[in-house]
């Protein structure tokens, strides 16, 4: 199969999150192909340009999924090859990030830390992150992929970026998840290549973006004219933003836009 030189590969970890399943759906809509696995998964489907990889936990739930965002049937059912895999198995997620023998040029990882379950995975975030490092240390690939993950805001080490009115809500109801998450941040800018390499730690990534939403809701999107996007040193403070906002302005800024543009940036983004 021949790649298109205009679109990129995309592999999508945690698929069946709000978040990245709404940039999952964007890059379906727009004719880039997508992959899955279980217990996450690999879903793998072609078009004719691009290949795209998502890793989620339920085929069902994902497919069920991708119907909901008016993914067309066809798309869904003639190019998705389900698998089965862990998200700590390093052999299982080196098969998600090579697509054609080649490995993905971005990466979209929302994984994080399901709410409701009796005893939750509170490593879930920093140990899927070092997985995919590892996967691809081992995969030595001469051209290394760019990374995005979708994290959080009330994690900074930068100025305030939570209203005071949620300081007490993140702070103390939040400080699990987003211990997590301040790891997983950490853990790839130390093997991002747009950070200065200081140590001996193997630079994996072709740069990184990292996406801290405020509260995240699940309505319709508003649209990019009313999201507000900041930085770590001036963030842009604000209370929720939809879910599939943060989806289409991933697919939209790193996706189908200049990547570049975002290396190596903590983007805020809340209405």
């Amino acid at each position: 199969m021949v790649h298109s030189t205009s679109k990129p590969t995309l592999a999508f970890f945690g698929a069946t999150g709000g978040c990245t399943a709404a940039a999952l759906a964007l890059a379906l809509k727009n004719g880039y192909s997508c992959s899955a696995r279980t217990t996450f998964q690999f879903l793998d489907m072609r078009y004719n340009e691009v290949n795209t990889l998502a890793v989620a936990r339920t085929p069902s739930k994902l497919t069920d999924l991708l119907s909901t965002k008016d993914v067309p049937e066809q798309a869904i059912s003639s190019h998705l090859r389900i698998t089965q895999g862990d998200v700590k198995d390093i052999s299982a997620v080196k098969q998600a990030l090579v697509n054609n023998e080649q490995v993905v040029d971005i990466i979209i990882s929302g994984i994080g830390m399901p709410m409701g379950l009796t005893i939750p995975d509170t490593t879930i975030c920093a140990s899927a992150t070092r997985s995919i490092i590892a996967a691809l240390s081992d995969l030595n690939p001469t051209k290394k992929p760019f990374i995005v993950i979708i994290s959080s805001t009330g994690i900074s080490s930068g100025p305030r970026d939570v209203p005071l009115a949620f300081a007490p809500l993140y702070h103390l109801g939040l400080r699990v998840p987003h211990a997590d998450k301040r790891i997983m941040e950490e853990t790839v800018v130390d093997s991002g290549s747009s950070h200065p390499n200081g140590g001996e730690k193997p630079q994996v990534f072709d740069g990184y973006t990292i996406v801290r939403p405020s509260f995240l809701t699940n309505g319709k999107a508003c649209g990019p004219e009313l999201v507000r996007v900041g930085s770590e040193q001036k963030p842009a403070v604000g209370y929720t933003i939809s879910r599939n906002d943060i989806g289409k302005w991933i697919f939209d800024e790193v996706v189908a836009g200049d990547r570049k543009k975002w290396s190596g940036e903590k983007v805020t983004l809340t209405y």
